[in-house]
């Protein structure tokens, strides 16, 4: 993505001085595997999505997808992968079994994230995909691998992330880095709601049944937002330009990724912890199964993994490319 390889390359003069930690080999749950975008960038597009063997540090054969895949997620099975590609404006899914491409379908321009929401034919769900160029999102039933209407949502939307209630309720929150907001959409009726003012340049989200967290990379803060009342509530300062999230298996802690370090967040009263400083810029961040170890794409193109009880950097693997997106699931 034109914009988001900028900010990258420039997050070099930004990154702040922090601890250095001590090496460790980090830790994998047997049968975990890591999927990694490594869309390079557009003077050297890349076209394939890597299957990283944790546990055993063995990286796979890219399965090609199209021009430049920048964002995944896994069917609500977890037995198929979602892949945007921004260079031929689609979304894919891999069998993550087999590693064929199943379906693919055309979205609006340069889609730049996708996230799953309940419902869909059969209950297979649907694919929310975020359009930075088309100012929309597409809705993707994957019981039938038909695109809906988009949906118009905010400028140069960047990120997605779908909140469900106990009652079933679901709202995808979607971030527009280009006009400072959040669109919520309810999921039901796939209309947008009214546009919620954050930080400037929100660049990542992440969602909770409780909290919605929004990362703004322009001011290094993060904004909760309230999915019951569509409230922002309170914003705090980041010692990082936030790039990625991701939640506790409670959602009790949120790990957030920047610039060259990771840093933990209690959702609760939004507690910063200490950073734990990484051997270069980091793009995405994912947890292991057992949620004892982030794994975080960096843009020399490596993953890194960190323990967290500790805050331990483990010795990277290369995977190649610019990795930007990453998610982690059973083998």
């Amino acid at each position: 993505m034109r914009r988001r390889w900028a900010l990258v390359v420039a997050l070099a003069a930004l990154v702040p001085a922090l601890a250095a930690c001590a090496n460790s080999a980090g830790t994998a749950a047997v049968g975990d595997v890591a999927w990694v975008a490594t869309d390079a960038s557009v003077t050297l597009p890349g076209t394939g999505v890597t299957p990283v063997d944790l546990a055993r540090r063995h990286v796979g054969t890219a399965v090609s997808v199209g021009s430049l895949p920048s964002a995944l997620a896994y069917t609500t099975d977890n037995k198929g992968l979602l892949v945007v590609a921004q260079g031929v404006d689609s979304l894919h899914e891999i069998d993550t079994a087999t590693h064929q491409v199943l379906h693919d379908v055309g979205t609006g321009v340069e889609p730049d994230a996708v996230a799953v929401a309940p419902g869909g034919t059969g209950g297979k769900g649907v694919a929310l995909v975020a359009n930075l160029d088309s100012n929309t999102v597409t809705p993707v039933d994957l019981g039938t691998w038909r695109a809906g209407t988009p949906i118009a949502v905010g400028t140069e939307p960047v990120a997605i992330a779908v909140s469900v209630a106990a009652s079933g309720a679901a709202t995808a929150f979607v971030a527009d880095y280009g006009s400072n907001t959040v669109t919520p959409i309810d999921v039901a009726t796939l209309q947008p709601g009214a546009a919620i003012a954050v930080g400037p340049g929100p660049q990542t989200v992440a969602a909770t049944p409780g909290e919605v967290l929004v990362g703004n990379f322009r001011n290094r803060t993060l904004t909760a937002i309230n999915p019951v009342t569509l409230q922002a509530g309170g914003t705090i300062a980041l010692p990082l330009n936030p790039s990625g999230i991701a939640l506790s298996a409670s959602g009790a802690t949120a790990y957030v990724c920047g610039s060259a370090a990771v840093v933990p967040v209690a959702v609760v009263g939004l507690t910063v912890g200490a950073p734990v400083a990484l051997p270069d810029v980091a793009q995405g961040i994912a947890l292991s199964a057992d949620g004892t170890t982030a794994w975080v794409t960096q843009q020399s193109g490596t993953l890194v993994p960190v323990t967290l009880a500790t805050g331990m950097v483990g010795h990277p693997i290369h995977v190649g490319g610019h990795p930007s997106a990453i998610v982690i699931g059973p083998g």
